[in-house]
């Protein structure tokens, strides 16, 4: 075979190879595209459909698929440049290049970005009339310009502009003199303005101006002073901006702008650093939610900033809420108000939304003057939301309000009836209690004493509460018959209260039975050595030295009444099971349990923390030596980024209604954090596959509302444990015994002791005997 026909066949087989890379890269195209119909949020989907089509070459589906991307997310700025560079080697016409401006004017409304501004100013230098290009410059010095860090290279841009066009024109000419006084501005403007490195350009300020004819004079003061007060300001910046280069840490950048923001005085600054502030932090709510608080005072701004953050974290029902007050605040009226609820609900799904229809509800009462539509939207949005959506009825509680205010005490009972309705809810002393002021304000005394009897009736939880209101009513209101009656009707709560209380708190009483002085006594029947008797021995408590703590458990925090069928129904396996007992018989609330394997006790230790009796077991391996012990803490204390810390739960939740919470983000397994008694603590850590789920749930689930209770979530970092040295422990207790250290005898018998008796020195035996002789 020839050379020829190697370089032919050669050629041949890249053109298979990449043939079929293509088909490859189609066929997954293909499927992501799928997976986009099905749902339009999958950021990284749109990125790689992006990046396929850029590789085949296909303009159109790119064109498609960017467009697509644009909508549902806003772009970052390595996204935008990447796109428009596509789009300007391919732009001729007139029209096209048109497009890649247009391109160019949605890029700089994402983020902020020096970068993006410059290579739009660079492209229409190239493509534009010069009238244009200066537009575009100021539009981004407008935007960037004050941006401390990067903001000079957009200054620097202006100079060189005003410096290029100076050098067109003869030297003391007209057009030059007005040339100049641009330069000269283009001076005075930057170096009024705090920027990193501002030094170099006042050098290149003074070496332009020495370079001016000796015919040509200038003030330079007015340059001088903004200089100087530049400087002064940037010695204020420059710690945050050097904190802002090394911070890696989401939450230490957000607290660093923060502490930026407070100590900067010019707004169109505060602005600027809010922007860059949610260009690194996109996905920060609570910095949203402040950026767009700020720039509620701001005007039209604030529209904007609220619909960028929305865009950004869409399922923030917090960010919805403000953007929903700044529409108000705008004074907009009610249908992009209504359009503002309707899009906050779907975007926060499956999370109900209570709060942003609380929210709306606001607006309606404060912007509408028909009652009746504002009772339409609440009822509109209790049927929305149901008994699921608002637990507690916040919406129905608040429409009653409404009304009793209105005089329309009639409807406002009609609505508390409905929410008593549920055996959750006539079953709490607070629902009621909260009735009963209603009523108390707005209603009247019959209708008051009723619901109070009522109350009294259906309440299980807090009824004294209610027995005292009502009391404290009738001393302050009612008749003796009224206040009579009131604490007849009470009396049968306040004497089970007495007998709870004295039945928990009673103590047993040992009492010893007297003996009888003679053995005449009748009522006593004395044993005797020939009465068959069957004496029980006492059973024996078992201890850790006597059972084998290799096949052993040891389960404590156990309740008074755990049996050892309660135990063996836990553990079918055990072998042994022994609960220690107090003198009397109780339980000491622990066991050891025995079972024929080893295996077997690692599968029991594995159930720790399990619930029996509603109480959580300890369940933990026997140790025979006391001095070991001691409880190891079985979790991590380090930062692990495939794990959820979350708190603010509603306690009653189960650690299934936890796991219902974070199953569509694929959890593999849920810790309810919980008292000794069972009762959570509002907590959970909840651990995924690999960060990025850990993160995917994150971004879903912080701020949720759960039931009334909104919820934070973090990736669990516990803090660091305090390390204590030698000279720590060599500080005394403050209180290791009281302050007050005086003998308990009255003032009046105590004896002083003198200084000579204190500083006296001790007697011999003759001193002793000298004064007895005296006395004699």
């Amino acid at each position: 075979m020839g050379d020829n026909d190697k370089m032919v066949t050669s050629d041949d087989d890249e053109l298979s190879s990449s043939d079929g890379e293509d088909k490859e890269l189609e066929d997954r195209a293909t499927a992501l595209e799928g997976e986009l119909a099905n749902n339009k949020y999958l950021y990284e989907v749109h990125l790689e459909v992006v990046e396929i089509y850029r590789k085949l070459g296909d303009i159109k589906s790119m064109r498609e698929a960017y467009n697509r991307f644009s909508e549902y997310f806003p772009l970052t700025s390595t996204i935008w440049l990447a796109w428009i560079k596509d789009e300007v080697k391919l732009a001729t016409s007139s029209s096209e290049k048109k497009h890649v401006l247009t391109l160019f004017e949605r890029a700089v409304k994402d983020y902020l970005s020096v970068d993006v501004w410059l290579e739009y100013i660079q492209y229409t230098l190239g493509n534009c009339e010069l009238e244009e290009t200066y537009k575009v410059l100021e539009k981004g010095l407008s935007t960037a310009g004050l941006h401390a860090n990067q903001g000079s290279l957009l200054w620097d841009l202006l100079r060189e502009l005003e410096l290029t066009q100076l050098g067109l024109h003869e030297e003391l000419s007209d057009k030059w003199k007005q040339q100049v006084v641009k330069v000269v501005d283009a001076f005075k403007r930057q170096l009024s303005v705090p920027l990193m490195h501002m030094e170099s350009c006042y050098a290149e300020w003074n070496e332009w101006v020495q370079r001016l004819p000796s015919e040509y004079t200038l003030d330079l003061k007015p340059v001088e002073w903004g200089y100087q007060q530049a400087l002064k300001t940037l010695k204020t910046y420059q710690p945050f901006e050097d904190q802002l280069l090394t911070e890696q840490d989401d939450e230490a950048l957000y607290g660093t702008y923060k502490d930026y923001i407070k100590v900067t005085k010019n707004p169109v600054t505060i602005v600027c650093l809010y922007e860059r502030a949610v260009a690194q932090l996109s996905l920060h709510t609570s910095l949203w939610n402040d950026y767009c608080l700020y720039a509620m005072s701001l005007g039209d701004l604030s529209d904007e900033v609220s619909k960028k953050a929305v865009r950004n974290c869409p399922w923030s029902e917090e960010l919805w809420i403000t953007r929903m007050r700044i529409l108000e605040h705008n004074k907009c009226d009610e249908q992009p108000v209504t359009q503002c609820l309707e899009q906050g609900l779907v975007s926060i799904a499956p999370s109900p939304g209570l709060n942003l229809w609380l929210a709306y509800i606001e607006f309606i009462r404060r912007s509408s003057t028909a009652p009746e539509h504002l009772h339409k939207i609440i009822t509109q949005g209790a049927e929305h939301l149901g008994e699921t959506g608002d637990p507690t009825f916040k919406l129905l509680r608040l429409q009653a309000k409404l009304h009793a205010r209105a005089d329309n005490m009639t409807e406002a009972r009609h609505i508390w009836s409905s929410i008593l309705q549920y055996p959750s809810n006539k079953e709490l002393a607070n629902v009621w209690l909260e009735y009963i002021a209603l009523e108390k304000q707005y209603g009247n005394a019959q209708q008051l004493r009723s619901l109070y009897q009522r109350a009294i009736a259906k309440c299980t939880d807090w009824p004294q509460f209610i027995a005292e209101d009502w009391q404290m009513y009738e001393r302050e209101c009612g008749t003796l018959q009224d206040m009579l009656k009131c604490e007849d009707k009470c009396k049968h709560i306040n004497k089970t209260i007495v007998q709870q209380s004295v039945s928990e708190e009673k103590p047993v009483e040992s009492k010893k039975r007297s003996r009888p002085q003679d053995g005449n006594d009748p009522k006593i029947k004395r044993l005797k050595i020939s009465d068959e008797l069957e004496i029980k021995p006492f059973k024996k408590n078992v201890t850790v030295a006597d059972i084998n703590t290799d096949t052993s458990v040891f389960v404590s925090n156990m309740r008074s009444s755990v049996t050892d069928e309660d135990l063996k129904k836990m553990f079918p396996s055990a072998k042994n099971i022994s609960i220690p007992t107090d003198r009397k018989g109780g339980s000491r609330c622990f066991a050891y349990v025995e079972f024929e394997t080893e295996t077997e006790v690692t599968d029991a230790l594995d159930r720790d923390r399990e619930l029996l009796q509603g109480r959580p077991l300890f369940i933990s391996k026997c140790v025979r030596e006391q001095s070991q012990r001691r409880t190891a803490f079985k979790y991590s204390t380090q930062g692990e980024n495939n794990k959820l810390f979350v708190r603010g739960l509603p306690k009653k939740l189960t650690q299934e209604d936890v796991e219902n919470i974070f199953k569509p983000y694929e959890c593999t397994a849920v810790r309810l954090v919980s008292l000794k008694s069972g009762q959570s603590k509002g907590l959970a850590y909840i651990d995924f596959k690999d960060k990025a789920a850990a993160e995917e749930a994150l971004k879903a689930t912080d701020q949720m509302d759960i039931d009334g209770f909104v919820i934070t979530v973090a990736i669990s970092a516990p803090p660091q444990k305090r390390q204590y040295d030698e000279s720590d422990l060599l500080i005394p207790t403050r209180h290791a015994r009281s302050r007050i250290q005086l003998p308990l005898v009255p003032r009046s018998v105590q004896t002083k002791q003198t200084d000579s008796v204190a500083q006296g020195t001790s007697k011999s035996n003759e001193d002793f005997r000298k004064m007895l002789l005296n006395k004699n």
